[in-house]
């Protein structure tokens, strides 16, 4: 095929980087890249083949999409998407790792408490669509920064709102990558550092060659992917129980080892007791206002996640933004539909205690169900299984992260070096080097801090990245666009005061590790240990004993304190979102009012009306 002389350079590039993940793929198949997996050894150059062709499958759509052309505009919204391919696009961006593999488990381990997680994701874009979708694509522009930055400060806007973005980013990625790299390590045996930097490659290549245009495809492509397995699975469940639910809950709910593993759960009892239980709340979220606060951060929080806001500049006009959230609700809303069957019947295939003997988290519940379904750990249909939807967990890690590079590189490139530091006056094809700059700045940082937290507990980040776009991005973008009063110095108070306050709130949680705390848990190890030791008929605990003893003698001599130098939390939740999210609309709101200057009354009609109605839109979008 003849290629156009001015894609040729990019062409090449791209080639390049095909050798240069081929290198990444040979070394995950070297002697000692290997760990011990739930892979047999015997199929791991199997689970390799399939890892190479999900990946070879998103590199090849990547190579068309940088061969056209690419403007700017197209590096950031990728040129005008359909609402079905992009509610594809948004579904992809949303089902990460977490919904999947997360919530699965959490179903399999809790039943009803697990289903709250994803109806409280799912809930999430009902704000989107009735507040934030439309408004986004009439004004026309290609982050929050551009929103904040049409009646306010034009600098200061872009300034805030850029280093809040970025922030939300890096707190959303390092966890992905951290994750994935676990769970992949525990599934088929891969490192963790190959793990780390072949995700950092890949994302890298998505975004630097292909941009939007390319990151979407690959959404797309792993949305179709994810719908598919999940789509398997299920049917698989259900296939013995003649494709009934109600059968397939039926033989759950007198499944033996189902109920012992409920009994031990909830401290005794059976029978129907204990079946109730499962299927009632609280077994897992015990404190109903961390499930509030929760909540309020995942439902106002994927509101102003950047990842997701770029989604909505993306396509031709406001309708199609609203019909491809509609998609999109209606893709997500299909595949946690299926999660809930297939944490069903995770408990009932493979049980509780199996899983949460392999995982506390319950993270290997689909995968360890896709291989039993398959004809168990032995057998070629089996690992194939597990392989395949290892591999999809692999490339739903990497599309996630690769729409969070986008995003946080259009804060670096477009708000802070075009708009704060340039105030605009940059070239077409100044701004793109900007971009493919910032892309890779932004690449080599989170894998960076991928690498540096090993063995560290990340988890928390995940829960401060909504906390901190909730407190801070959401109040600041909705008063701008329905507050008349809404000013600079509101925006600059909310935004700063709410990242401030959600980060300060997580620092002093019970997301921290405290010394004093893991010293009286490793107490009561010791303790339970010994009694169990005096029972009759019991094995021998005494290395158990010394092993935890020896552990309360390590955790003593080290320091007392947390992090920021604290014996105990001081506040009890771990999300803050229901302390934060009220600062920072007070912050705007106050910041606002005190600050003496009104907004102007020309600025806020017009952007009203192009909010409503889209008029102007076209003249914006080329800026």
């Amino acid at each position: 095929m003849k290629i156009p002389s001015h894609s040729t350079e990019k062409v090449l590039r791209v080639r390049s980087s095909l050798s240069l993940v081929a290198v990444c793929m040979a070394a995950l198949h070297s002697d000692g890249a290997y760990a011990a997996g739930l892979v047999a050894t015997q199929y791991k150059n199997l689970t390799l083949i399939v890892f190479a062709s999900i990946i070879a499958l998103t590199l090849m759509v990547t190579y068309f999409a940088a061969r056209r052309g690419q403007t700017i505009r197209d590096f950031y919204t990728g040129g005008g998407i359909s609402g079905f391919k992009n509610g594809f696009a948004i579904a992809g961006d949303y089902l990460s790792a977490a919904a999947f593999l997360g919530a699965s488990g959490l179903i399999a381990l809790y039943g009803y408490d697990g289903m709250l997680y994803l109806a409280g994701f799912f809930v999430a874009f009902v704000p989107v669509m009735l507040l934030i979708a439309e408004p986004c694509r009439n004004l026309g522009r290609y982050t929050l920064g551009d929103i904040l930055a049409y009646r306010n400060s034009f600098r200061s806007s872009k300034l805030v709102a850029a280093v809040s973005g970025i922030f939300v980013s890096i707190f959303y990625m390092v966890p992905q990558i951290v994750g994935g790299a676990v769970l992949i390590k525990a599934l088929v045996g891969i490192e963790y550092e190959i793990s780390v930097a072949t995700v950092g490659t890949l994302m890298l290549i998505y975004v630097f060659f292909g941009g939007m245009r390319a990151t979407t495809s690959v959404q797309i492509i792993k949305a179709i992917l994810l719908l598919s397995a999940c789509f398997i699975l299920v049917l698989l469940s259900w296939a013995p129980f003649g494709f009934s639910a109600y059968k397939m809950l039926g033989a759950l709910s007198i499944n033996p080892q189902f109920l012992a593993y409920m009994s031990s759960l909830v401290g005794g009892g059976s029978g129907v007791d204990v079946v109730q239980r499962f299927f009632e709340p609280g077994l897992y979220l015990t404190n109903p206002l961390e499930l509030m606060s929760l909540g309020f951060a995942l439902i106002l929080g994927t509101a102003a996640m950047p990842h997701i806001l770029m989604r909505f500049f993306t396509v031709p006009d406001a309708k199609t933004a609203r019909s491809s959230v509609l998609w999109g609700m209606l893709l997500i809303g299909a595949c946690h539909l299926m999660i809930f069957a297939i944490g069903f019947a995770a408990a009932h295939f493979v049980g509780g205690q199996k899983i949460s003997l392999l995982d506390k988290g319950g993270n290997l519940a689909a995968p360890i169900l896709a291989q039993y379904l398959g004809g168990g750990a032995d057998s070629f249909a089996g690992n194939l299984m597990l392989a395949f939807v290892a591999a999809i967990s692999f490339a739903t890690i990497v599309a996630v992260v690769a729409g969070l590079t986008l995003a946080a590189a259009s804060s670096l490139a477009h708000d802070i070096y075009v708009g704060a530091i340039r105030n605009g006056n940059v070239s077409p094809k100044g701004q793109m080097i900007a971009a493919k700059i910032a892309s890779v700045a932004m690449g080599i940082i989170a894998t960076s801090l991928g690498l540096m937290a090993k063995g560290q507990n990340v988890a928390q980040l995940v829960g401060l990245a909504f906390a901190v776009a909730a407190s801070a991005n959401f109040p600041a973008l909705l008063l701008t666009l329905y507050w008349r009063r809404c000013n600079t110095v509101g925006v600059v108070c909310g935004v700063i005061g709410g990242t401030a306050t959600a980060i300060i709130l997580v620092l002093v949680s019970p997301n921290m590790q405290y010394p004093l705390t893991q010293i009286e848990s490793a107490q009561a190890k010791v303790a339970k240990l010994v009694a169990a030791s005096h029972q009759k008929n019991y094995p021998d605990l005494t290395a158990q004993i010394a092993s935890a003893q020896a552990e309360v003698v390590r955790l003593r001599e080290g320091s007392q304190k947390s992090f920021v130098g604290l014996e105990r939390p001081l506040i009890p939740l771990k999300n803050p979102g229901i302390i934060s999210i009220p600062v920072g609309f007070v912050l705007v709101v106050l910041g606002s009012l005190l600050s003496g200057r009104r907004s102007d009354e020309e600025i806020w009609n017009k952007m009203r009306i192009r909010r409503l109605t889209g008029i102007g839109r076209e003249a914006a979008s080329e800026h």
